[in-house]
């Protein structure tokens, strides 16, 4: 159901997008993207994809980034639930003084 969700999520920002750069296929900017540097006649539309495909690579970045750590730190806790349990294990085999 979760899939079927993002599925239609999915399709409806694309359509979105297309409706979008359709209507502004013919208007063109100038771009300054550094001091001193601009670009002039850009297709609005290429400037949205490319805000849009810059915000994906930098949440992706981010998400990775997210995911490497918490991996990490669940192989942190795997070895030290290994290490327990093998400590338990020993304690268990201890025989018991009665004195």
């Amino acid at each position: 159901m979760k899939n079927i969700f993002k599925i239609l999520l999915f399709l409806a920002l694309a359509l979105l997008l297309v409706g979008l750069a359709m209507l502004n296929a013919d208007r063109r900017v100038g771009v300054s993207y550094w001091p001193g540097a601009s670009v002039r006649d850009v297709p609005v539309f290429l400037i949205i994809l490319g805000s849009m495909f810059a915000g994906v690579v930098v949440a992706g970045v981010v998400s990775l980034l997210d995911q490497v750590k918490v991996r990490l730190r669940v192989r942190e806790l795997e070895r030290v639930i290994r290490d327990l349990r093998s400590e338990l294990r020993e304690l268990r085999n201890l025989p018991i003084d009665a004195g």
